[in-house]
């Protein structure tokens, strides 16, 4: 007997359920049953639950139903995705449940991978893996949170708590019975209504598998018709709500409630308030998201915060202050401005934290402003360092261990403002490349590729060896840098290559285009070095020989060294 005449006698419940709520689908809905009916589970039933549709959605579901009687479409006067969801439930009667939006589609054997690990397991549920595409690309949403790597059976929910990072509903298959133990239903909302049954589920479940199977493809439209992707009040402050449900569910596990904390703040809940202050909206609207946002942060942990990435961290950090027309102003300046409008976003919003919390202020100011300063401040005058930087000189920058940042640090404290573009134009240069080595009758002629874009860069070569530390002229013409490394200014023994720069605090390193550099000449006195233990910096080999015919040895040195 076949699955399909098991279900039309009767007495026999079909394996699986498969819900799709649908609205206005028409375009979609066609490749995404035939996705499902694909499945190599002939046991299942299809329930579209149409709910709404002004296009030809039923027409196409329809058609595929004449075809195929696993296929039943439910007419609803659900307002939602979540109520149709509901609606489908209750209609459904497969021991195990999934649910599918739509547009998108399931790639062949996702469903049987899912089912045949919770049978096996007796598992509650099974998440699996899932891409997104669009019409020009396909990506995975989930390497920075939970790879599905292997495939794993039985885990409490405190055993892989990056999981609950993501919230969809359609990656997953539950038991029906677990399902309706604890009468989950969707929320009544119009967006966002997975987060929080999801995370219930989650939470909940006695035991979770994973497959590391690709079980689902969700489509980036590239519109917005989408209420996942609009950012105006109504649909963040009713985002933050669900946030602060999903709180409340994992208030009593530490290492979930930890990890909610983190989704929220270094994840979802940054992306959703960015996305929405991103829309410049007004004080009025802004007030509300405000009040939603103040109730989430109180009941999420906060000691991550210092975790989450300084762009991120200071929008947190001022709308913990409530300073949301200064978090409005840093989200667009940060974000579509010129870089005038980058740098004084950072100065302001550092010079705001610092008033109320200094350390927060100095690790913003090392993480963040420093950085964009290190990126964005080559070319910008002068005049307008000396009046903006005075906002911050109260904030203390401590050093970084890192050669430009650092450099950039003494630049914001020198009373010489034209420093500070100097030190970002030398991003361009920094480290030096030396790919070039000739002879020369004093000793060594070195260079390098030097993109300095404009910027007149003077300084000075530097050997530090046994007789302590040499100095030579650097020159630049804006494609290429070279100097002169005279033998007779050098002691014996082998010397470490930087170089200076005028007006810059610091010596940066000279290293080879990380390749050896063989000998200029055997009876040349000095010889370069490339130390590949310590990042293929450049060194020269001074030796005590005396010079005998150096006109000749000249002769025999090939041009470039390699």
């Amino acid at each position: 007997m076949n699955s399909n005449s098991r279900r039309s006698s009767g007495p026999l419940r079909p394996l699986l359920s498969v819900v799709v709520p649908a609205r206005d689908s028409g375009p979609w809905i066609g490749e995404a049953l035939e996705s499902i009916l694909n499945q190599e589970i002939r046991d299942l039933e299809v329930l579209v639950v149409d709910n709404g549709s002004t296009d030809g959605t039923a027409g196409v579901v329809d058609e595929i139903m004449s075809g195929d009687h696993r296929v039943r479409r439910i007419k609803s006067a659900a307002r939602s995705a979540g109520s149709a969801r509901n609606v489908g439930v209750e209609s459904a009667t497969g021991e195990y449940l999934v649910f599918a939006d739509s547009d998108d589609i399931v790639p062949d054997g996702a469903y049987r991978a899912m089912l045949d690990s919770i049978r096996s397991s007796g598992s509650d549920m099974v998440i699996g893996d899932h891409l997104k595409f669009s019409a020009t690309r396909t990506w995975s949403p989930t390497h920075r949170w939970y790879p599905f790597d292997s495939a794993r059976s039985g885990l409490r929910p405190d055993e892989a708590p990056t999981l609950l990072a993501g919230r969809p509903c359609w990656n997953r298959m539950f038991r029906r019975s677990f399902w309706d133990a604890a009468g989950r239903r969707f929320p009544e909302v119009q967006s966002v209504e997975d987060i929080e049954p999801m995370t219930r589920a989650f939470v909940e479940a006695r035991s979770i598998d994973v497959v590391p199977n690709c079980v689902y493809l969700y489509r980036d439209r590239g519109d917005t018709t989408s209420l996942s992707v609009r950012a105006d009040a109504s649909v963040t402050v009713r985002y933050l709500e669900q946030e602060r449900a999903c709180a409340a569910l994992v208030h009593d596990h530490p290492v979930l409630r930890a990890q909610h904390g983190e989704i929220v703040l270094d994840a979802d809940g940054w992306a959703h308030l960015h996305r929405y202050l991103s829309t410049n909206p007004t004080d009025e609207n802004i007030a509300a998201v405000g009040r939603a946002t103040a109730a989430l942060l109180a009941v999420i942990p906060l000691d991550g915060l210092d975790h989450v990435a300084p762009v991120r961290r200071t929008l947190w950090q001022l709308a913990l202050l409530g300073e949301w027309s200064a978090a409005r102003s840093f989200v667009l300046r940060t974000s579509g401005g010129s870089e005038i409008d980058r740098l004084a976003a950072w100065v302001d919003a550092v010079a705001l934290v610092h008033r109320s919390d200094e350390n927060g202020a100095r690790a913003l100011a090392v993480e963040g402003l420093v950085p964009a300063f290190v990126n964005g401040a080559e070319g910008i005058s002068a005049e307008w360092f000396a009046d903006r930087l005075p906002a911050i000189d109260a904030v203390e920058l401590a050093s970084t261990g890192t050669l430009l940042p650092d450099a950039m640090i003494a630049a914001l404290r020198s009373p010489d403002r034209s420093v500070v573009p100097t030190v970002s134009a030398l991003r361009h240069v920094v480290p030096l490349v030396i790919d070039r080595v000739d002879a020369s009758t004093q000793g060594l002629v070195i260079g390098g590729p030097a993109d300095v874009r404009g910027l007149n860069v003077s300084g000075a070569v530097e050997l530090t060896g046994p007789g302590g530390a040499s100095s030579f002229a650097l020159a630049a013409d804006g494609s290429r840098w070279r100097a002169e490394l005279t033998e007779d200014a050098i002691a014996p023994g082998r010397h470490w290559v930087s170089v200076s720069f005028d007006g810059v605090e610091g010596s940066f390193p000279v290293v080879t285009a990380r390749m050896p550099l063989p000998p200029v000449g055997h009876e040349l006195p000095m010889q370069p070095l490339a130390d590949r233990k310590d990042g293929w910096r450049f060194l020269v080999n001074r030796r005590a020989l005396r010079r005998r015919g150096i006109r000749g040895v000249l002769r025999s040195v090939g041009r470039k060294a390699r």
